[in-house]
């Protein structure tokens, strides 16, 4: 536990999902896990994704680490006329903890793709253990999957070298959350937060699922400290946007995309609430020489 680039056997690992299992005792584990991890955390795999040319080249890197880090999954390729198909599965007996195992790589392996893509795309998540409690895009399988249009596994990826700062100010401000003092609600739901960032910021749902709680019960905790979700959410944008806004690179559609806001109006109509005019002329005045 001490060390970090320690490899635990088989047997642990299961042993320890076994435990975590019971004492949660929650059947969307796995999903929620996949939801939570900020895909920074993968490292040098998600720092090559940002830079592959293609998505076939992008998951050629992906299998190439899911071999190394978690070899009991096996992935599987299968290309029709129309679409391109992921399966993994693992050849063992532990069926529960398979379920968890599998549906967690099956939700990080959705948002990295989605990410990579920079666009919406129809994706489905499949699962032998489907029902109508599931999130949204995913469907019944008889396999574990994900499923898009073929035409997204040749197409050129959006470039977004210049969009690595959207990925480092979540975390820097997350960063800062962890030094300030004080161990309140709204603090713990701002880091959980940060985390989650890729780089839009979550919704409370997804948040409440983190954090074990029932929207309403998350509401209510903050009430008692005179905050709502809204604020958070609108103060976290609000200091990104301040880091983003200072780099020309970001145009005004890039921001109303990385900070959620469905079309440029939206955040244009925030900003100028944020700082009494409008982010073309707050750029122009940051750039004037002191």
């Amino acid at each position: 536990m001490t060390e970090p680039e320690s490899v635990v056997t088989e047997e642990e690992f299961y042993e320890i999902l076994k435990e975590i299992d019971r004492q949660l005792a929650d059947e969307y584990l796995g999903i929620k896990c996949g939801n939570f991890i900020s895909l920074k955390l993968l490292g040098i795999i998600y720092r090559i994704s940002l830079q592959a040319a293609t998505v076939e080249e992008a998951f050629h890197y992906l299998r190439s680490y899911l071999e190394v880090a978690l070899p009991i999954v096996q992935p599987k390729t299968v290309i029709s006329e129309k679409e391109a198909r992921i399966e993994l599965s693992i050849d063992n007996r532990e069926e529960a903890i398979n379920r968890i195992i599998v549906e967690n790589c099956l939700t990080i392996i959705s948002r990295e793709l989605k990410m990579m893509v920079g666009r919406d795309v129809n994706i489905r998540i499949g699962t032998p253990y489907f029902h109508g409690g599931y999130p949204a895009d995913w469907v019944l399988d008889q396999h574990f999957s994900v499923s898009f249009e073929l035409t997204i596994l040749k197409a050129a990826l959006k470039d977004r070298n210049h969009l690595h700062l959207d990925m480092l100010v979540p975390e820097y401000l997350k960063m800062i959350e962890q030094l300030r003092s004080g161990n309140s609600f709204a603090n713990k739901v701002r880091i959980t937060m940060l985390s989650m960032s890729d780089p839009k910021l979550p919704d409370i749902q997804s948040i409440s699922d983190a954090l074990y709680l029932t929207p309403r019960t998350l509401q209510r905790r903050l009430v008692q400290e005179e905050l709502t979700y809204r604020e958070i959410t609108e103060g976290l944008k609000k200091e990104i946007c301040s880091f983003l806004i200072r780099h020309d690179p970001y145009s005004i559609s890039s921001l109303t995309y990385i900070l959620g806001y469905a079309e440029p109006a939206s955040f244009i109509h925030s900003f100028k609430k944020w700082y009494g005019d409008s982010p073309q002329r707050v750029r122009r005045r940051l750039k004037e020489p002191f």
